[in-house]
C-alpha cells in the first residue's frame, strides 16, 4: 500500500477536521482511517446534537475548550449555512434546582463574557421571570444562553469528508487497526480484513473511545486508563413536545461528573427528548446490555494501569452514582423521576421509546480522578488526543486547526510541503490567531 505522510486513525468529528485542515495546508498524502463504513458512527453521531457556548466552561481551567467551542459557533453556523444544512438556534436554559446552586448561575454570566460571548447572547433570569417563560419549569433561578443551536453532526462530519476529498485526503472506512509499529523513520500501521499494512511517516491519533488503547499500543500515555459511560436517552411523545420550548439543563450537582445530570433537549429535527444516564460498560460500543457477558468488564478491570481504577473506585461517591445509573437503564422511571425535579408534568406516558445512546469515554488520571479537558500526548512520530469529550463536537473544528498548528509549531511537519490553499468558508488565520494563548 502507497505510504502517508500523515495517518489520522479516527474519522469522528475530530480525526475528520484534523485532515481537512492537513490538507488545506499542505500537499501530502493524508489518510484517514475509520473502522466503521461511514465518518462519524460514534460519539460525534451519537450526543445531544448542540452547539454549546461556553457560559459553563472556566476560562482558564478549560481555557482551550471554552476558545475553541466560542470560535468553532461562529465556524459552524457559517459551514451550515454554505452547505443547506441545519442550524436552529433553539437556546438553552441552565436552571438552579437549589437556592445554592444560583450563585452557579452568576459566574456562568461572568464566564459567558470572559469567553467571548456577547452581553445580548446570555440572560439571567429570576425564578419569576422564568415561570412566566416556561410555566412547566420549576427552579430557583435560570440564565438564557440565547445561541446554542441544534445541529446535525453527522451531516456536518459528511460534508466536511467531502471538502477534505476534494483536497485529495483518502478516507480507509471499515478498517480498522490491530497495530502500530516503528520502522525506522516510517511507521508500520497493520489493518484488520487481511489487507495489507499502510507505511506512514506520522500518525494522528483521534480514535475517541480507543484513543486510550492506540496510544498504549505505541507505548505512550501508559499512566492513563480510560472508563466507557452509555448515555441513553428517552424520546417524548410529540404532543407534549411543548413542555419545554428550549433546550433546559441544570446545573450540575457533582462538578467532576456533570454528564450525569440528564437534560430536556430539542433535536435538530424538532423531536424532544430526555437523557443522558450514563451506565458504565466495558468497551467503547457497548451500546446495549449491562453486565453479560463477563469476560470483557473482567478485561477492562485487568487493563493496566489497574492502579487508577482501584483508586476511582474506592470513592464511595463514585460507587453509588454508577449503581444508581444502571437501575436508571433498568428502569424509565429513574430517569423519569431525575427529570421530574425540574419538569414535573412530563409522565411516565410521555416517554415513547429508546433515543440513540451514546458512549462517553473519560480517561482516569494515576490518582483515580476522571479527567475533564483533552489530553495531548506526543509519541513516536505521532500525536495523540486523548479524552476528547464534551464539548468537543462544538468545538472540533477550531480545535483541529490550534493542533495542525501545534503540530507545525513542534516540526512535527516539516516532512511535508506547506501550500495553503484558499478556503471559501473559514479562514486560517482568523482561526489560528483566536485560539493563540498568551503567557
Amino acid at each position: 500500500m502507497e505510504r502517508a505522510d500523515v495517518a489520522v486513525v479516527g474519522g469522528g468529528i475530530l480525526g475528520t477536521s484534523v485532515a481537512y485542515w492537513l490538507a488545506a495546508r499542505y500537499d501530502a498524502r493524508i489518510v484517514v482511517i475509520e473502522r466503521e463504513r461511514a465518518v462519524a458512527e460514534h460519539a460525534s453521531r451519537r450526543n445531544t446534537g448542540v452547539i454549546h457556548r461556553p457560559f459553563y466552561l472556566h476560562p482558564k481551567r478549560a481555557r482551550v475548550f471554552a476558545r475553541a467551542a466560542s470560535v468553532s459557533y461562529h465556524l459552524w453556523k457559517k459551514y451550515a449555512a454554505e452547505k443547506a444544512l441545519e442550524f436552529k438556534e433553539v437556546g438553552t436554559y441552565e436552571i438552579a434546582l437549589e437556592d445554592s446552586q444560583v450563585d452557579v448561575l452568576d459566574n456562568y454570566v461572568i464566564w459567558a463574557i470572559e469567553n467571548g460571548m456577547a452581553p445580548h447572547e446570555i440572560e439571567r433570569l429570576d425564578e419569576r421571570e422564568m415561570k412566566k417563560r416556561e410555566p412547566n419549569v420549576v427552579c430557583a433561578g435560570a440564565i438564557l444562553s440565547k445561541t446554542d443551536t441544534a445541529v446535525d453532526y453527522h451531516a456536518l462530519t459528511e460534508a466536511l469528508k467531502a471538502d477534505a476529498e476534494a483536497m485529495g485526503v483518502k478516507f480507509l472506512t471499515g478498517v480498522g487497526v490491530q497495530a502500530v509499529s516503528a520502522r525506522g523513520e516510517d511507521l508500520k500501521i497493520a489493518l484488520d480484513g487481511g489487507r495489507p499494512a499502510l507505511p506512514a511517516t506520522y500518525l494522528v491519533g483521534c480514535a475517541g473511545g480507543e484513543a486510550v488503547d492506540l496510544a498504549h499500543a505505541m507505548g505512550v500515555a501508559l499512566e492513563y486508563t480510560d472508563l466507557h459511560f452509555r448515555g441513553e436517552y428517552w424520546v417524548i411523545d410529540d404532543r407534549v413536545r411543548n413542555l419545554a420550548s428550549r433546550n433546559v439543563y441544570s446545573v450540575p450537582r457533582h462538578r467532576d461528573l456533570p454528564f450525569l445530570d440528564p437534560h430536556w433537549v430539542v433535536r435538530a429535527n424538532g423531536r424532544r427528548e430526555i437523557g443522558p444516564n450514563a451506565v458504565p460498560v466495558p468497551g467503547p460500543r457497548r451500546y446495549e446490555g449491562l453486565v453479560r457477558p463477563v469476560a470483557p468488564w473482567i478485561a477492562k478491570l485487568l487493563e493496566p494501569p489497574v492502579r487508577n481504577k482501584i483508586r476511582l473506585a474506592m470513592n464511595r461517591d463514585f460507587l453509588a452514582l454508577s449503581t444508581r445509573e444502571m437501575l436508571s437503564s433498568l428502569s424509565k422511571g429513574e430517569m423519569l423521576r431525575r427529570v421530574q425535579r425540574f419538569l414535573p408534568s412530563l409522565q411516565a406516558e410521555h416517554l415513547v421509546s429508546k433515543g440513540t445512546a451514546g458512549i462517553r469515554s473519560p480517561v482516569v488520571n494515576p490518582h483515580g480522578a476522571l479527567m475533564k479537558e483533552a489530553i495531548e500526548v506526543p509519541g513516536p512520530h505521532s500525536y495523540h488526543i486523548l479524552n476528547y469529550n464534551s464539548p468537543g463536537a462544538t468545538g472540533a473544528p477550531a480545535y483541529a486547526a490550534y493542533i495542525v498548528d501545534r503540530l507545525a509549531a513542534r516540526e512535527d511537519l516539516n516532512h511535508l510541503t506547506k501550500n495553503p490553499k484558499p478556503q471559501k468558508v473559514w479562514d486560517w488565520g482568523i482561526i489560528t490567531k483566536a485560539m493563540e494563548f498568551g503567557g
